[in-house]
């Protein structure tokens, strides 16, 4: 039941936006009572909060695994990899995370907490590429590469240019970073 709500209270943010989404509503459109909603969730903020941790903990993993799996891949391969993962799963929840950013900022996204994560898991590939930096070095290197991926990403996944393929921005993304990284 509580993934039955979670999926129609995103149906209707991206729909109608958060602001313009009552509980109510939700509990009618997935139809429960609004009593069986209030089991779950104690509010909209909650079920916000529970889309957001959600999404933020699903990409973290989809990273994650790219990463890792890039280790063993060529630069490029191994980043087009990553950011490939982000934009995929920022497209396939175009509507919840454009629903997230209308309701504040990009913050609203909780991206302070996952890009935590993702400079963390940056740093690790970039030790294992480049060997021993200072850590000065290492994450200066590790921001602008989070920086710039995520900030691609989120264009390439929520706003692509058209005409253009989503595959080739990720590609081109992907070698600029690796000629990047690969000058040490």
């Amino acid at each position: 039941m509580r993934e039955r709500i979670l999926e129609g209270a995103a149906q209707l943010f991206d729909e109608r936006g958060i602001a313009e989404t009552s509980t109510n509503r939700i509990a009618a459109h997935v139809g429960v009572s609004i009593g069986s909603l209030y089991r779950y969730f104690a509010d909209k903020d909650e079920i916000v909060a529970a889309l957001r941790t959600r999404f933020t903990t699903e990409l973290e993993e989809r990273f994650t695994a790219a990463v890792l799996t890039g280790l063993s891949m060529e630069t490029q391969a191994a980043v087009a990899t990553g950011i490939g993962v982000i934009v995929d799963t920022l497209a396939e929840h175009r509507g919840l995370v454009r629903a997230l950013a209308g309701q504040s900022t990009i913050d609203g996204l909780a991206f302070d907490d996952l890009e935590r994560r993702l400079l963390v898991l940056t740093r690790a590939y970039l030790l294992h590429q480049l060997g021993a930096l200072s850590d000065e070095i290492l994450d200066a290197r590790a921001f602008v590469m989070v920086s710039v991926g995520l900030a691609t990403s989120i264009r390439i996944g929520l706003s692509p240019p058209a005409g253009v393929e989503r595959q080739l921005l990720v590609d081109e993304t992907a070698r600029m970073l690796a000629v990047w990284i690969s000058a040490g």
